[in-house]
């Protein structure tokens, strides 16, 4: 102990400073150490007047700095069936949701306010249900593809490619040509080409459905 206060009293500068290093040092840590990332995160559930939980937080429409990664989630009102799921804040921005009575959406009849919000939430889902599709079926941008046109000799092409789910389709997503002219399955196959698939990757319904001429 006396040689260690003799050379804080023969080096008050140097000692000084090591301390002041280790104070801040041990400022920056504990800061560090408090601080939790955080994602801003909208929030909007209908009814209004419903009750969200977040981490057992309460919350109302609006827009907050969540913790980042997954939370938990309760929304809530009486008479209405509660919902209870896990969000991840980092792979989502919108916390976007509704409740109804049982699956019964007569509340929002009568309550206007709680209607727009709804139709608002609803318009999201289902924008991120087409992106979602296009995601998984990129060929679904370009469709319909319609072609109506006269070929070299003046004879008449009308056909149509879609996509989805139709009868006798064996798959989540097959492509339909409706073919009014006749023949014209290969010409399809070509335009599918053009888009930068490959027909045989898909399941192909074709349907021969002639125009009919007005008497």
């Amino acid at each position: 102990m006396e040689k260690l206060s003799r050379y804080i009293k023969n080096h008050p500068i140097p000692v000084v400073i090591i301390v002041s290093l280790i104070f801040f040092a041990l400022v920056l840590v504990v800061t560090a150490l408090s601080l939790n990332p955080t994602s801003e995160v909208e929030i909007l559930v209908a009814p209004e007047s419903a009750t969200v939980s977040i981490n057992g937080k309460t919350y109302k429409n609006g827009t907050y700095k969540l913790p980042s990664g997954d939370v938990s989630v309760k929304i809530e009102k009486d008479d209405f069936t509660p919902k209870e799921y896990t969000f991840n804040t980092l792979k989502n921005n919108k916390l976007y949701d509704y409740l109804t009575q049982n699956g019964d959406l007569s509340w929002y009849d009568s309550h206007p306010e709680d209607a727009i919000i709804l139709t608002t939430i609803g318009d999201y889902e289902a924008d991120l249900t087409a992106n979602s599709f296009i995601e998984k079926y990129p060929i679904s941008k370009h469709l319909p593809v319609i072609i109506a046109e006269y070929d070299n000799d003046d004879n008449y092409i009308e056909f149509r490619i879609d996509g989805g789910k139709f009868e006798n389709c064996d798959r989540d997503f097959c492509l339909k040509i409706t073919d009014s002219t006749g023949n014209n399955l290969d010409y399809a196959r070509e335009e599918i080409r053009k888009l930068g698939f490959e027909p045989n990757n898909f399941e192909i319904i074709y349907e021969y459905d002639p125009v009919i001429p007005l008497e």
